[in-house]
């Protein structure tokens, strides 16, 4: 442009965009995740970042120069008029996200599994501040709330003592007799079937009959069949937003022992017609309802993957073999969630395998479990605690190049 067109011209300073407002805070994140000192004109630009985002700074009195001072150079650094100073510039700072060098050095602190009901009030508390939870009637929310203790207490007791909750866990699921969560919730029974439906149309719960096999007296004779020994629910975190379902291992796992409980007299009808009114205690209520579930196999069940060249040669059968061999992986790892996952390395294996992918893919993930056994074997006498063996799984996995073939390779059939 022509220096006459410049003439008396006011110079503006332009706004830094969104584009580059970004690209300014990754870069002060990446200096100080490393521990460098951001350069001055990092500084300024980031200060002159600091009153869009912190406008409750007050800014710095500065004084018109005086007549016959000498002017800095040029090209040199000023602070501008609203530049707000160290203060605001550290500020800034300590306002942006931790990036994930800060995160994997100084992690937060995991959820615990404590009192479930009080870990129920404060997921509730935490849906309600994000805004995930829909509106809940008070009926809604006792059997909402009383639900999720429930799962969450079955979810602690298959986990051991001292595990966290799963970072990804998106449900939980419990196991209790109609009748005797109506009579716990105080309600009727078109009101409690009323609620039920209710909170399933929310998407915060999917329920269903579970039935088992049993022979029980009935009018006077002994009959056999398939009875009902009650319902699974599958619950929804309340700070999570997807919906709960139930899946082929929930309906496959052994929840109760109809004929002990009917021979011991511990069923729903014998609960209620024991008190009309359920005990005040919240916590006593939980623990009669627990009763009505077996708890968790204190030992796990053997793992048959010694010879992993079993499922590749098994002509028949072979959805019901990985079936099996997930849920009792997950079983063994303490990890009731991740029952697909490890369905899904089975099959990757197996398909790499049947394909001409990779041979030898089953003795990897077969060596990858092994390695994983004997962490969790020696944990257990040291004070480092394998909380994920699942995420060690899929590190060892990923480490040898198989997690990435399995998810890779087409999806062609193998069952």
């Amino acid at each position: 442009m022509p220096q006459s067109e410049l003439e008396g011209k006011e110079y503006q300073k332009p706004e830094i965009s969104a584009e580059g407002r970004a690209f300014l805070e990754a870069r002060a994140r990446r200096k100080r995740a490393r521990g460098e000192d951001l350069p001055p004109i990092y500084q300024v630009l980031l200060g002159a970042l600091a009153p869009q985002m912190n406008g409750s700074l007050e800014p710095l009195e500065t004084s018109p120069p005086e007549p016959g001072a000498a002017s800095e150079p040029r090209g040199s650094l000023q602070a501008e008029p609203g530049d707000r100073g160290p203060k605001a510039l550290q500020a800034l700072l300590d306002s942006l996200p931790p990036t994930r060098e800060e995160l994997q050095a100084h992690p937060p602190p995991p959820e615990r599994m404590g009192n479930p009901l009080e870990l129920a009030d404060h997921l509730l508390a935490r849906a309600e501040a994000e805004g995930t939870l829909p509106p809940l009637a008070e009926r809604e929310r006792r059997a909402y709330r009383l639900l999720l203790a429930l799962g969450l207490e079955r979810l602690a007791r298959t986990l051991g003592p001292g595990r966290p909750l799963p970072r990804n866990l998106s449900q939980v699921v419990a196991f209790v007799p109609n009748d005797a969560l109506r009579w716990a919730l105080g309600l009727a029974n078109s009101s409690f079937y009323r609620v039920i439906g209710s909170l399933k149309a929310k998407g915060l719960i999917a329920g269903g009959a579970w039935r088992t096999r049993a022979t029980l007296r009935v009018k006077g004779a002994y009959r056999s069949g398939v009875y009902a020994a009650g319902s699974l629910y599958a619950v929804r975190l309340p700070h999570r937003t997807r919906r709960p379902r139930l899946e082929r291992e929930d309906y496959a796992h052994p929840w109760r022992d109809l004929e002990g409980d009917v021979a011991a007299g511990k069923t729903a009808w014998g609960l209620v017609g024991e008190s009309s009114s359920p005990p005040k205690e919240d916590l006593e209520v939980l623990t009669l309802l627990l009763a009505f579930s077996l708890p968790p196999s204190a030992k796990p069940k053997a793992l048959a993957v010694d010879s992993p060249t079993a499922l590749l040669r098994a002509k028949g059968g072979r959805r019901q073999r990985v079936e099996a061999l997930a849920r009792a992986l997950a079983e063994e790892f303490r990890d009731p969630g991740s029952v697909r996952f490890y369905a899904h390395l089975l099959w990757g294996a197996l398909r790499l395998e049947d394909y001409g992918l990779r041979q030898g893919a089953l003795e990897v993930l077969a060596w990858a479990i092994g390695r994983v056994r004997e962490a969790v074997a020696t944990a257990e006498f040291s004070r480092r605690k394998v909380l994920r063996p699942g995420a060690l799984l899929a590190s060892l996995l990923k480490a040898e190049g198989l997690l990435d073939q399995i998810r890779q390779a087409p999806q062609w059939r193998v069952a």
